[in-house]
């Protein structure tokens, strides 16, 4: 009987809750806090995202794939969570999340890019992500991705050759 509920025990035990590690706890603009926590395996770290008492895959938007690799950034600034993985050359694979400073409804952008971001915009209705461009599907120097409340995320990043304009924006410095 013993090896039975030691059995069921082990099958319904919350999976990978003995070996997630937390890299960084980030407190949002409502007050709730967004973790970033890893789990090792033999060829890197899996990311995880835990938010409100919910745990899931980091990278949400390709939630079939299994990202394995080397977390290269990991950072809470102005009640915003951004981090990156390098999970095989020559791709990084990251987000940048908040909650609304408007309406707490959570904010992501999704981005897989060769470079790490260097600059993030914000402002109470929108984020912006720039990232160097060292790929050449585009002939522009910059990435920006867009966070718009009302669009979300674009399919594309914009190409551009200058930095955003900063008037109306929080910028800050990722390097």
């Amino acid at each position: 009987m013993k090896w039975i509920i030691f059995t069921i025990a082990l099958l319904f035990r919350p999976a990978l809750a003995d070996t997630q590690n937390n890299l960084l706890d980030c407190s949002l603009s409502d007050g709730s806090t967004a973790s970033l926590l890893a789990c090792p395996s033999n060829y890197g770290q899996r990311l995880f995202l835990k938010i409100d008492d919910h745990v899931d895959t980091a990278f949400t938007d390709m939630p079939d794939s299994d990202f394995v690799g080397e977390v290269v950034l990991a950072k809470c600034t102005a009640s915003t969570l951004i981090y990156a993985m390098n999970y095989g050359s020559p791709y990084l694979k990251g987000a940048v999340l908040r909650k609304s400073p408007i309406t707490g409804t959570l904010e992501r952008i999704d981005f897989a890019e060769k470079a790490q971001p260097t600059f993030l915009y914000l402002r109470p209705q929108q984020m912006r992500l720039v990232i160097p461009n060292e790929g050449y599907e585009d002939p522009s120097k910059l990435l920006i991705y867009d966070y718009l409340p009302k669009k979300g995320q674009p399919d594309e990043p914009k190409g551009a050759n200058a930095l955003p304009n900063r008037k109306g924006f929080e910028v800050i410095d990722l390097k």
